[in-house]
């Protein structure tokens, strides 16, 4: 759906700069209060790890930013996305709750729907693999448009010390990404278009353990059908506890048709996000 300016004129002149701070004392308050057990590559970084969460665990995702441009005004988005693991190899996302506020319009965010299956599990020189395909539901905008993406992840998992209980709090993980998105327009005639799609991206530790450093490049957001090469994200993980992290993520995008779902001008497009992850042993 979108809601013009003539019907929010009063009631969202502030929306923006409310949502924005408002989440982002809650991610500060939940990642200090919550102690909950391992974390992956996770939204706002884009490139994913070739790993699930636990059987039986229940993850969030959660992220607000603010995305700017040379001549436009200012773009904020929210966002949750909410998955579990089934099996120990089997984890599936449903949901993707989210909105976008730029130039006086709100929009709503396509629903995501993401298996993900671990084909090999290993620690070290040999890496792990794993396969996902996920289908995005127009909730607003044009609903004619359906995007897809079939991705294969591989990841080292590096330098666990000697001891930790979890096998995922690695010194250094290297993740690569291959595959495609696509988009199938059934408008009169129905055309569906496919394009290729990749992603490399590391975390290491830094001076402790707590704090990681981030930094991944690729060729668009699978999330968004139209956004290309050149992309990167970089930034800073506080890994408070393996069930709870917040992220602080600043990102580019060269493309100049989108960035984190927002319709902005020409030239590169630069969003600052905040996120915060936390698992539940709901099944276990």
């Amino acid at each position: 759906m979108i809601v013009s300016s003539t019907w929010c004129e009063t009631q969202t002149k502030f929306i923006p700069q409310v949502a924005f701070y408002t989440l982002l004392g809650l991610l500060v308050v939940l990642g200090l209060a919550l102690n909950t057990d391992p974390a992956s590559a996770v939204r706002p970084f884009v490139t994913d790890d070739a790993r699930i969460v636990y059987q039986g665990q229940l993850e969030t995702e959660s992220y607000t930013g603010i995305t700017v441009s040379k001549g436009q005004k200012p773009g904020f988005n929210i966002r949750s996305l909410q998955g579990i693991s089934l099996t120990d190899r089997f984890e599936l996302i449903a949901g993707g709750m989210g909105l976008e506020y730029h130039d006086q319009q709100i929009t709503v965010d396509d629903l995501v729907f993401q298996p993900k299956y671990v084909l090999h599990r290993s620690f070290g020189a040999i890496p792990s693999v794993s396969v996902a395909a996920a289908l995005l539901v127009p909730l607003s905008g044009n609903r004619q448009q359906w995007n897809s993406y079939t991705i294969a992840h591989v990841s080292w998992f590096l330098f666990t010390p000697e001891g930790s209980p979890d096998p995922y709090d690695n010194g250094l993980a290297i993740h690569l990404n291959l595959g495609t998105k696509s988009q199938y327009d059934a408008g009169p005639g129905g055309r569906y278009t496919s394009k290729l799609y990749w992603a490399a991206g590391f975390e290491a530790v830094t001076f402790t353990r707590e704090v990681r450093f981030l930094g991944e490049i690729f060729n668009g957001d699978p999330f968004t059908f139209s956004e290309e090469f050149p992309a990167y994200q970089t930034g800073f993980r506080w890994y408070k506890t393996p069930n709870v992290q917040v992220d602080l993520v600043w990102r580019e995008v060269g493309d100049g048709s989108r960035a984190t779902g927002i319709e902005i001008a020409p030239g590169w497009n630069y969003t600052i996000q905040v996120g915060l992850r936390v698992l539940f042993d709901v099944f276990r």
